[in-house]
């Protein structure tokens, strides 16, 4: 079975803490939590996911980390061992000079604690789930996803006065807010007259950076930077309206569509430095 890479395991991170944290809670595992058996455990996830913590272990004795690592491994083995609900996750220890034996690449740059590193891999109970060699496929389709809803919704704010929802509805979930949204300033946007399509708009967008922040079965998290300037033109008064131009943060919640995953939800912040030229009330956003 192999184990997580260091990517993986940040897209996992939430299931992973919850598992950990289960396994911790386990009477059978854990008879005293405060033991330094424990405490050092607790420090290695730690370690995994804020590799610049400090920890009461750092400067502990070669001798006095492998004690505490057989002590946690003979606890493990014997978990693990015993009959009990379906597991998820299954933790190891290993000492950063073996990692090769666990098939990790000699030079990979995995979080240790005092010499060891807690490995993980996902104990396949669920077939409907992705294995590890599936997950980057999956995080690069979901890449691909985001990058065409922004690109399909700069299209549609580009077709005004005309509303095209149709180049939307591969993209995005038909339920979600994020559709929604968009329809909302569509129809605001046109039913005022503004277009970006008139001869030298120089409207754009582009986005700077994109990561999968998180794989789920029911919800994957796409956080990117992106820059937009929409420069809207106001038909009805021949002249300038108001600019969108922001580089920020965005969010994505995407969500299963029968067998597709879609755009659900994009947050975003308020515009930071646009400003209507002609209006009272503040801008939609884009």
């Amino acid at each position: 079975m192999e184990f997580l890479e260091i990517e993986e395991i940040e897209n996992l991170r939430e299931d992973i803490e919850l598992s950990f944290h289960m396994l911790m809670d386990s009477k059978v595992m854990v008879t005293r939590p405060a033991a330094a058996q424990w405490r050092f455990l607790r420090s290695c996830i730690k370690r995994l996911f804020s590799p610049e913590e400090m920890s009461e272990f750092d400067s502990i004795s070669k001798t006095r980390a492998a004690q505490l690592k057989f002590e946690i491994e003979k606890k493990l083995k014997s978990f693990y061992l015993c009959p009990g609900k379906p597991l998820k996750y299954a933790f190891v220890i290993a000492h950063k000079s073996r990692l090769f034996e666990y098939g990790f690449d000699q030079a990979v740059d995995y979080p240790d604690l005092a010499g060891y590193c807690l490995l993980i891999r996902i104990i396949y109970e669920n077939t409907t789930w992705p294995q590890p060699k599936e997950i980057a496929e999956l995080k690069s389709y979901l890449e691909r996803v985001v990058v065409e809803a922004a690109e399909v919704e700069f299209r549609a704010y580009s077709a005004l006065p005309e509303i095209r929802a149709e180049e939307l509805k591969p993209w995005f979930h038909p339920e979600g807010p994020a559709i929604k949204e968009i329809m909302l300033i569509l129809h605001r946007h046109s039913i005022k007259g503004r277009v970006i399509n008139n001869p030298y708009n120089p409207s754009s967008k582009r986005i700077i950076r994109i990561k999968v922040e998180k794989v789920g079965k029911e919800e994957c998290i796409v956080r990117t930077t992106e820059y937009w300037y929409l420069r809207w033109w106001n038909t009805i008064e021949r002249d300038w309206d108001y600019p969108y131009r922001e580089t920020n943060f965005q969010t994505y919640i995407l969500k299963k569509d029968e067998d597709n995953w879609k755009i659900f939800q994009n947050m975003r912040p308020s515009p930071r430095t646009s400003a209507p030229l002609r209006q009272i009330n503040p801008p939609q956003k884009r």
